[in-house]
């Protein structure tokens, strides 16, 4: 396991010019160590010496026993409540003459603290390289991804088991978290988000005490955080009872485009195809101007990671990506669709997800 992260960090140092990288946000210092630490408002930061390859963890005390346990930091550099971090960062960098921080992660008042031994010109942003080290899923991270994807998905068929009409938004929710915690998640990666009826033409509405009726949609969109803090991402839309007319066009409006991202998602494609390929399905079925938000994005150890999958983005799909697709239609007053699915980039893609989405299987009784 130690030799995963050693390979992380090597193939961090040799992207980026600089003579140390501080890293502080702690889903990356555990994507390079291991080791997971929430720090709150107390300094957390992992130095990497990219000549030497040495890594040195800085973390508060009290954190010792699982730096201990789980990191593999060549160098650990507790500090107690009420000294000030930044006297024993700077001694270790010492001969660092630039620094790579998270451009994105790093406060202003850290910033202000590096720029009282560096200048403006010396500390500069390697966020892009970690962003796209992250990007980049091995085998062992696709068995992990799928077991979020297998949890969710349990929970999710738990729930079509029994009658749904009457159940509120909130009642819904509470249910999906409670049994994604029953089969081993530590937690939800967002949500869960159930939305019925008009409210489901909200992308990100909240939940609330809206119950499901017979003519509604139920759009539920939520993942799970496993045991490994590896995440999923899925959504279905359900019909209540028998669809409408327009309903049913909607429906399989949004099932096609999904269909045709899929079919675009292969090694090499520029992404912004995968965006193109499902808007204009949608255009093209006349529901163009209610298809608001990109096709998708890339996830692992967090839920929007990269790839971005947007309209304007033309770097190339790449092995070991790992992306959602999940075009949407959302009328205002009338409902909306989604429908999500997770996939693993590869010589052949494969669909992590396999909940079904033909329009009997999500149609359910009212």
């Amino acid at each position: 396991m130690t030799q995963k992260y050693e390979d992380r960090v090597a193939r961090l140092t040799a992207q980026v010019d600089v003579d140390m990288v501080m890293i502080t946000d702690p889903m990356n210092v555990f994507y390079f160590t291991g080791c997971f630490i929430e720090p709150h408002e107390r300094m957390l930061a992992l130095l990497v010496d990219t000549k030497t390859k040495e890594t040195a963890l800085m973390f508060p005390a009290l954190d010792q026993e699982v730096v201990n346990d789980t990191a593999t930091a060549d160098v650990h550099l507790p500090y107690n409540d009420g000294e000030e971090p930044f006297n024993q960062l700077f001694e270790h960098m010492l001969e660092a003459e630039s620094i790579g921080i998270e451009g994105g992660h790093v406060t202003y008042n850290r910033y202000q603290k590096l720029l009282e031994n560096y200048t403006a010109d010396q500390v500069v942003s390697v966020e892009d390289s970690i962003n796209s080290l992250r990007g980049q899923k091995d085998e062992d991270d696709k068995k992990k991804l799928q077991e979020a994807v297998d949890i969710t998905e349990k929970a999710l068929y738990d729930f079509v088991k029994e009658p749904v009409a009457g159940k509120t938004e909130k009642e819904i929710a509470e249910f999906l978290l409670e049994r994604v915690k029953a089969y081993g998640a530590i937690d939800v990666s967002f949500g869960p988000l159930v939305l019925t009826g008009e409210k489901s033409a909200m992308p990100h509405g909240e939940p609330g005490d809206k119950a499901v009726e017979p003519g509604h949609f139920l759009l539920i969109d939520f993942g799970v955080v496993t045991k490994d803090r590896y995440v999923s991402d899925m959504t279905r839309t359900f019909i209540i009872g028998e669809p409408t007319e327009e309903q049913r066009s909607i429906y399989e409006s949004v099932l096609k485009a999904n269909a045709a991202g899929i079919e675009k998602s292969q090694v090499g494609t520029p992404m912004h195809e995968l965006d193109d390929a499902a808007r204009s399905s949608i255009h093209s079925d006349g529901y163009g101007d209610y298809f608001t938000h990109r096709i998708g994005h890339g996830l692992g150890l967090g839920l929007h990671e990269a790839p971005s999958l947007d309209a304007e983005n033309t770097d190339l799909l790449e092995k070991g990506h790992v992306i959602t697709i999940e075009p949407g239609v959302y009328k205002t007053g009338f409902g909306g669709v989604r429908i999500e699915d997770m996939l693993y980039i590869d010589e052949e893609t494969e669909v992590l997800t396999t909940f079904p989405k033909a329009m009997e299987a999500i149609t359910l009784e009212a």
